[in-house]
């Protein structure tokens, strides 16, 4: 198996942007920024670009701000090492930031992100090596590239937002955060999923 993972709100308890722009940004953020994004007229990539490129703060100031808050979500080292053991490629994909998810991901856990550059204010952008259409799901674009690296397998989803929907639909087995919005789009559309709350329900889900 191929396992896909999200990051904010997953592997993490918490959404780690969502913390910082609660303090960083303006406090009618939600209202401002998510409309677009839920209408479909902005991408994930606009929406993260729209609202980092309000703070100043470096990322070290950044993650002080925050850490304490982060937590990472029950079972998530011991399901990382778990697959390891049985030989299932575990990536965490994510349309979070490279410098934040590399300071709370266990080491050893490859991952797939947005990249950002601090310039006075900060610049979001695709990683380097990734070209997309408008019409192209950042997760789906890295999903099938793992799937050519790795070879042909089935595929396992977890995560709980919006932004992981598309790509849930394309996997063969999809896990999602209870009470989540995942959950809830993945119900309305007749997509198959597994409610969870700590990743040993994960690993029991999949027999390991």
């Amino acid at each position: 198996m191929l396992i896909l993972c999200d990051f904010d709100g997953t592997v993490t308890e918490e959404d780690v942007t969502n913390l910082i722009w609660d303090r960083y940004i303006w406090p009618d953020w939600r209202e401002r920024l998510l409309p677009p994004y839920r209408e479909g007229k902005a991408t994930t990539l606009d929406l993260m670009a729209a609202g980092y490129r309000e703070i100043t703060a470096t990322a070290d100031e950044l993650l002080d701000a925050v850490r304490k808050d982060v937590r990472l979500r029950k079972g998530f080292a011991e399901f990382a090492q778990r697959c390891k053991q049985v030989g299932w490629p575990l990536h965490v994909v994510s349309c979070g930031l490279d410098w934040y998810i590399r300071a709370f991901l266990p080491p050893g856990v490859p991952y797939h992100c947005y990249a950002a550059e601090h310039q006075g204010r900060w610049i979001v952008k695709l990683p380097p090596d990734v070209e997309l259409t408008p019409a192209c799901d950042f997760k789906i674009h890295v999903m099938e590239k793992l799937l050519k690296q790795h070879g042909k397998r089935d595929t396992v989803f977890i995560g709980d937002g919006r932004n992981d929907f598309p790509i849930a639909r394309e996997c063969d087995r999809v896990f999602a955060v209870k009470n989540s919005t995942l959950g809830k789009m993945c119900r309305e559309a007749g997509v198959a999923c597994v409610a969870f709350e700590t990743f040993d329900e994960v690993a029991g889900g999949l027999g390991l």
